[in-house]
């Protein structure tokens, strides 16, 4: 039998923890009730043989949220494999499949 003490940090670690799987849902939440979403099947980058690819637009009321989101919208298009547009009034960031 031991009587060793938990560290103090592995405390900390746990409630970090917590938080994070509290916070999560929210964040999540926040990304798909607050932006504007469109889907449209657009001409790929090369002219002499043009692809058609679904890209998907995310329009946010301010830059902040556009930033803060970025990435959601980088994991949503790993997870989908289709082109992803975050934008906010003067800025857009594009994240590509990478694949």
């Amino acid at each position: 039998m031991t009587t060793d003490k938990p560290k103090w940090w592995q405390d900390w670690i746990v409630y970090a923890l917590i938080g994070l799987l509290l916070i999560l849902p929210a964040y999540v939440g926040g990304y798909y009730l607050l932006g504007d979403c469109r889907s449209y099947l657009m001409e790929g980058p090369s002219i002499v043989e043009p692809d058609l690819e679904i890209c998907h637009f995310r329009h946010f009321d301010s830059g902040f949220l556009r930033i803060a989101f970025g990435p959601l919208g980088w994991a949503e298009a790993k997870l989908r494999g289709e082109r992803v547009r975050l934008s906010s009034p003067g800025a857009s960031n594009d994240y590509e499949t990478g694949g």
